[in-house]
């Protein structure tokens, strides 16, 4: 009797202690899945300074360019623009207006320039002009189209523009030069230009053409 009471207390006595091993061990693993979990917090913390300056200035590279793609059209017209006011006119020689148009159609990329008068008769055109007849006849038909719109009173526009379906812009400029009405007409691919952006070479451009007898 007293042996199998020795035996059942023993058998709870283990019980016990086998449930109080196995609660420890699952506090330990508690504790221990806790502690994993906190250390992965730290981590992902330490991480996040480093994270919003990264997205900051992935944010601030993007306002960057979006800045820089508005500027750069308006940038490049002032470039061109610049360039056109610089050109060198040599008086006295027989090819100096073509030499003068050959400068504008390198500075401003321009696959074409022709001056013509007002029925679209070339008077002068830069030397990788290839088909002058075209380009005259598109002039031509721009100043008559500028002469109807500044019919009764309504002041004539004195630039026009054309976009073609190859992507070329032709800019014709009317101006006059003494009694004659002319016209600077300039082709040029894939380009941004306005309404004015012939207009710094004009002051060159007349003063050839009132030194020279290129004027009937």
């Amino acid at each position: 009797m007293i042996l199998s009471a020795i035996i059942g207390f023993g058998a709870t006595i283990l019980l016990l202690t086998a449930g109080y091993l196995f609660g420890l061990k699952q506090a330990y693993d508690a504790r221990e899945q806790l502690r994993k979990q906190n250390l992965m917090l730290a981590a992902k913390m330490e991480e996040l300074p480093e994270r919003l300056l990264q997205g900051q200035n992935e944010r601030e590279e993007s306002l960057r360019l979006a800045i820089q793609q508005v500027l750069n059209p308006l940038i490049k017209r002032e470039q061109l623009s610049q360039e056109l006011s610089h050109l060198e006119v040599k008086l006295g020689h027989d090819g100096d207006l073509t030499a003068l148009l050959d400068q504008m159609a390198e500075k401003g990329n321009f696959e074409a320039i022709l001056l013509s008068d007002e029925e679209g008769w070339p008077i002068a055109a830069s030397s990788n002009t290839r088909d002058p007849e075209r380009l005259g006849a598109i002039a031509s038909q721009l100043l008559l189209f500028a002469g109807r719109l500044g019919r009764g009173g309504t002041p004539a526009p004195l630039a026009l523009m054309l976009h073609d379906e190859t992507n070329t812009v032709t800019l014709s400029r009317i101006f006059r030069v003494g009694d004659q009405r002319l016209s600077l007409t300039a082709a040029a691919p894939g380009a941004q230009l306005t309404s004015t952006a012939l207009d710094p070479a004009l002051v060159k451009i007349d003063a050839v053409l009132l030194k020279r007898s290129y004027l009937r």
